[in-house]
């Protein structure tokens, strides 16, 4: 998916949110202001918003002297989620469709994003969670899934962002429980990039009970197929299903096309949701085929 203008106003955006989150003095701001725009000025709009990001994730790391400056709120993020890991997993039990459940709590996840949003409380996370059913998806291939993941050998689940991944982690035993001879990857992204997740929230959520880490080993907030790793980009291609989460993943891979790639995501922006054919804040789960 290209980039538009839109996008453009995301990357200052994310400018101001960095540089007050770390305190930035007034001199760094305008330092990283400049270097910016004088970046912006020269962008290619046949790349995608992830590519830039992290064009633009980099200047913000040189200036403001701090590679991770989400560090403690995806800590924190992740230890809300696991809070109430129990309690979301005995919805999704007693739930009458435990595969529809379980996926909708997914997504619902998607909301914890500092790409795009701000704060959230676990109460407000924990009731959206417990109303589930009055949620709905805009774009649904979800029975689709389902089969083809009853299918599956393997599976590339690449994720999107802190705290989320816990219901991601739910959603994979759910796979599990379908389909107990599955080889579950979970996709990071290779470096810090804004709350996106990466091995330490992998390795702080105990993914590993449930799937195996694979890295893109790129450090921009979504999947980059020509710059990841070899490795990253064979399972992309040869695993038997490809999910991939988030509204970062679903600009970078939307032209990516292959049977049973399937994007998963609340859709923040308007720009992608035109480009989707939904309206903003609407729940998206298509094949990419």
């Amino acid at each position: 998916m290209k980039t538009s203008l839109d996008c453009m106003e995301c990357n200052v955006k994310q400018l101001i949110k960095v540089s007050e989150f770390v305190g930035a003095s007034e001199e760094q701001q305008v330092i990283a202001s400049k270097k910016l725009f004088k970046m912006l000025s020269d962008v290619d709009f046949d790349k995608t918003n992830p590519e830039i990001m992290g064009d633009s994730w980099k200047i913000f790391v040189e200036v403001f002297h701090n590679e991770n400056p989400y560090k403690e709120i995806k800590l924190f993020y992740n230890n809300l989620l696991l809070d109430i890991y129990d309690d979301v997993k005995a919805i999704i039990n007693n739930s009458d469709n435990i595969f529809l459940t379980a996926l909708k709590i997914a997504v619902i996840g998607n909301i914890i994003d500092f790409g795009a949003n701000h704060t959230f409380s676990k109460e407000d996370i924990f009731k959206r969670i417990k109303n589930y059913k009055e949620m709905t998806f805009s774009k649904d291939d979800s029975k689709v899934l389902e089969q083809n993941i009853l299918n599956a050998k393997t599976i590339l689940y690449i994720g999107d962002n802190c705290g989320e991944i816990v219901l991601d982690k739910l959603f994979i035993e759910m796979i599990h429980s379908l389909n107990k001879d599955v080889k579950v990857f979970f996709g990071v992204r290779g470096g810090n990039i804004l709350n996106d997740v990466t091995i330490e929230d992998f390795n702080q959520v105990n993914m590993g009970e449930v799937a195996t880490c694979i890295s893109s080993e790129n450090a921009v907030p979504g999947t980059i197929l020509k710059n990841s790793s070899k490795a990253f980009y064979d399972l992309f291609y040869s695993a038997d299903v490809v999910i991939a989460k988030g509204q970062g993943n679903f600009e970078s891979l939307s032209d990516d096309k292959r049977n049973n790639l399937y994007l998963l995501l609340m859709s923040k922006c308007d720009y992608v949701s035109r480009t989707i054919g939904v309206d903003t804040m609407d729940f998206v789960l298509i094949e990419n085929k």
